[in-house]
């Protein structure tokens, strides 16, 4: 099985350091206590809770034990982009295919439905769902309730700077937006992504 990518990135860090064997002993310890703690999540739940959020946590405090607050923080954020700017490198590429560009909405659409949902722990307001527009306000997210939970709120906005890299200008025809996130303070996460049709649209 494939170790996580955030595990693997805070490993290869420890093995430049002489404390090493203890560094990945205590980040297998604290991702230990995390999972005893969210044991009884769903399936949904624990979808976005190992892939990103248990991990993201784990490896921060862990780092924290040899680097400034602010240097532990900076490093998982720098973990988290690198694997956002490979993930649109990746889109990138396949929105080369002739119109495929014109289904991104829908996509967006269908995808938060089955992967964001209520049951992995959202809680969204559609504004306006349509084949040219993706608009809705996320209220309740988990990343935001987990990480503030285990008392690194400062976390949640390295996840949600990945979105602004993986999902701005795909396309000269896309254009995404996000004023505000929970993680970042906000109220809600305004998402917003639409379809320009035409020339005048896409000028404004």
């Amino acid at each position: 099985m494939k170790e996580n990518y955030l595990i693997a990135a805070f490993r290869k860090t420890a093995g430049a350091l002489p404390d090493a064997p203890r560094l990945n002993e205590d980040l297998d310890r604290r991702m230990a206590e995390l999972r005893e703690i969210y044991a009884n999540a769903s399936k949904a739940q624990q979808f976005h809770l190992e892939s990103q959020i248990l991990p993201g946590i784990a490896v921060y405090q862990t780092l924290q034990a040899v680097l400034p607050k602010e240097a532990a923080l900076e490093t998982v954020r720098g973990y988290i982009e690198d694997r956002a700017w490979a993930m649109r490198k990746h889109i990138l590429r396949l929105m080369k295919l002739p119109g495929l560009y014109r289904l991104v909405p829908t996509l967006f659409a269908k995808g938060t439905r089955k992967f964001f949902g209520e049951a992995a722990g959202f809680s969204a307001r559609e504004l306006d769902v349509s084949r040219t527009s993706w608009r809705l306000d996320m209220l309740r997210c988990p990343y935001h309730d987990v990480c503030t939970r285990q008392g690194c709120p400062e976390l949640c906005p390295c996840f949600c700077g990945s979105d602004d890299i993986t999902y701005d200008n795909l396309h000269p025809r896309l254009r995404w937006r996000r004023t505000t996130t929970l993680g970042r303070g906000g109220s809600c996460c305004d998402f917003c992504l639409t379809l320009q049709e035409d020339a005048h649209e896409i000028s404004h």
